[in-house]
């Protein structure tokens, strides 16, 4: 799985786990697009960004294009063992006036490290889409 086919799969994956919590949901499709998904319900509509990775390391993340009304939700899609085995993926839902507060730098770069994720409170938190905001 490269890189854009693992971005698509997450975006659908993230869109079909909404649309499973009752919310009706829009994938957006571009290059140059500011939200991966529109999610609304019956009180608001939510902008969704949907980050995957293949491997548990990190997401990249560019704490200058952190946007506080934004929900994040990060994927772990798995790697070829676990995808074989049919293991579900992981999410890990982030609110975006929370995501700085998550964001570690490495070799020049920053992201958000699977470790800071797996097993916290953000893990399977689509609460965040059914509270009023």
């Amino acid at each position: 799985m490269d890189k854009k086919t693992s971005h698509l799969a997450g975006e659908f994956l993230v869109a079909g786990q909404l649309a499973r919590h009752g919310l009706a949901v829009s994938i957006t499709f571009g290059n140059a697009k500011s939200v991966d998904i529109y999610a609304e319900s019956e009180n608001n509509t939510y902008r969704v960004d949907a980050k995957a990775l293949r491997s548990r390391s990190n997401w990249p993340v560019n704490s200058a294009d952190i946007n506080s009304t934004v929900i994040y939700v990060f994927v772990y899609l798995g790697n070829k063992t676990t995808i074989k085995n049919n293991d579900p993926p992981q999410y890990f839902i982030v609110c975006g006036s929370v995501l700085p507060t998550l964001i570690t730098h490495w070799n020049g770069r920053s992201g958000v490290a699977y470790k800071a994720l797996n097993g916290s409170k953000h893990e399977n938190d689509w609460s965040l889409f059914t509270h009023r905001r």
